[in-house]
């Protein structure tokens, strides 16, 4: 058994308020609540800057913070979770001055977010290739793919994907010839790491319409009306599931795999 707790001596009854609080002089407090103050727009750039790492290395830190400024400023920040400050932020660049000076910025960006959300992503069991054996071609033609939840799928005229590798290369080293270099970027992850590479346009083209919940028919369709072989799209199917891209497929009549 464990002994009696000692009793607590009563408090004094004759000590004011300010004899048991101890108050810091006014210009204290005033620094101690400027960290605050000035704290909190500190953490929201560097969660920007930690996000958008290619983006603050081509325009350079004090152009990235007033880009920050700005953003806050117009848009306020979507959430206190500080990895979703950067949300807006692909939108806005669109129409701030910084795109007159770096074309590519919007597009960078949304690069970069695309990767950030990637990352964050919880993801799903990937799809079980054992049921749709029992599919038919009117099956497939009907099929709906559900993807994992960090897959994206990102098109720019400008070379987005090598400006982002080049985001730790000195600026002035960067040697990047911006005209007539369009890139289609996949964003994907493996395990923890998170992958952005290279596809062509027409896989592009084919994985976004699919994202976006288009029947499968239906893109073959659009492809080989522009001159692509549908057995291509297939083969692109295999190896999205090989790399564990999709998650679920679905067909009009209620098939579910």
């Amino acid at each position: 058994m464990l002994p009696p707790k000692p009793s607590e001596p009563a408090p004094r009854a004759d000590l004011a308020l300010e004899d048991w609080l101890r108050l810091p002089e006014p210009v204290q407090a005033a620094d101690r609540l400027a960290v605050y103050v000035n704290g909190y727009p500190a953490r929201v750039r560097e969660a920007l800057s930690d996000t958008f790492p290619a983006v603050e290395h081509v325009v350079g830190e004090g152009r990235f913070a007033e880009l920050a400024r700005r953003y806050v400023e117009r848009c306020g920040l979507p959430s206190y979770n500080l990895n979703h400050a950067g949300a807006g932020l692909p939108e806005h660049v669109a129409g701030d001055p910084l795109a007159a000076d770096y074309p590519f910025l919007p597009d960078l960006t949304r690069l970069e977010w695309c990767i950030t959300c990637s990352f964050h992503a919880r993801p799903e069991p990937p799809l079980d290739p054992a049921p749709l054996a029992q599919w038919s071609l009117s099956d497939w033609e009907r099929a709906v793919l559900r993807f994992q939840p960090w897959v994206a799928v990102v098109s720019s005229a400008w070379p987005i994907l090598r400006i982002w590798e080049a985001r730790e290369t000195p600026v002035e080293e960067i040697d990047i010839d911006l005209h007539d270099h369009p890139e289609h970027v996949l964003v994907r992850r493996d395990g923890l790491i998170v992958h952005a590479e290279p596809i062509s346009p027409e896989e592009a083209r084919a994985l976004a319409a699919l994202l976006d919940g288009r029947r499968l028919g239906e893109v073959i369709d659009d492809l080989v009306s522009a001159g692509q072989e549908a057995e291509q799209v297939f083969e692109w199917f295999r190896r999205w599931m090989g790399i564990g891209l999709v998650a679920g497929c679905y067909a009009a009549r209620g098939l579910r795999c």
